[in-house]
């Protein structure tokens, strides 16, 4: 299983519909999304607090209407390709995810989670969409849905415990840390949940040119959700991998210019 972290930015930007049908094409299983609310408490995609980096227009999100966030244009961002997308909303995300076959990694950037519960529960992508948030925000939305597919982010045995006891359906959990943690990714897996944790960064930089060992150290320390930048090599190596059991250490490459954001 492989996440593209906001979709595949290499081509289009990010958060966008077309970034997300990108990484479907190159084998993505997952397609992380970022979630805010407008003005008027509609849900849109948006990583930052404001429009100003990835738009041509400004202002916060929380205080621009959902008609007004519509008229904005989403910049090419690393792609460098002119795009003509728009801010697009989280209902037509979900309904896109669900065309795709693609599940969503949904990293909740706004405190108003009722009504990212609410919009999960009226699509027809319940189980495939997961959210991802503090324990305490997790657990109070599986209070009111304990079917819910969540991922809190743990950082060590204390917090992983905890979360056991307060989140009795868990599947999966975020392991936050930059660099493998065989022995926490142990204490995960033998209490048979799955491990998400991202590459971001240093990881994906070596292996856009071409060396792997650092995705490789993730894989052999148990991430079974590893999410990257780059997808497209990602998701032949993690294929090789459950095929034959071992990892590459090396593979085409790729450049990242900006992988390191």
């Amino acid at each position: 299983m492989v996440t593209s972290h906001r979709g595949y930015t290499r081509q289009h930007p990010e958060n966008s519909l077309a970034a997300f049908r990108a990484a479907a094409d190159v084998g993505a299983d997952f397609v992380e999304i970022d979630v805010r609310h407008t003005a008027d408490d509609a849900l849109v995609l948006m990583h930052d607090g404001s429009v100003d980096r990835t738009t041509d227009g400004a202002g916060d999100v929380s205080a621009l209407t959902l008609a007004e966030i519509r008229e904005l244009t989403l910049d090419s961002g690393e792609s460098g390709n002119p795009e003509s997308e728009r801010v697009p909303t989280f209902a037509e995300t979900l309904a896109l995810a669900e065309e795709l076959g693609v599940m969503l990694y949904i990293d909740q950037k706004t405190d108003r989670w009722d009504l990212v519960l609410a919009e999960i529960q009226g699509g027809a992508y319940y189980d495939q969409s997961m959210v991802r948030d503090s324990l305490e925000t997790v657990a109070a939305m599986s209070d009111l849905d304990p079917d819910l597919f969540v991922m809190p982010f743990v950082e060590d045995e204390a917090g992983f415990d905890a979360a056991l006891v307060r989140l009795p359906n868990l599947r999966i959990v975020e392991v936050s840390a930059v660099g493998p943690r065989p022995e926490l990714c142990a204490i995960i897996a033998e209490a048979g949940l799955k491990i998400q944790q991202d590459v971001l960064g240093p990881a994906d930089i070596q292996a856009s040119l071409g060396n792997y060992k650092a995705w490789k150290g993730y894989i052999d320390a148990g991430v079974w959700l590893p999410s990257t930048d780059l997808p497209q090599l990602l998701a032949p190596a993690v294929e090789q991998y459950n095929a034959t059991g071992v990892f590459p250490e090396s593979g085409p490459g790729d450049d990242l210019s900006s992988a390191a954001r």
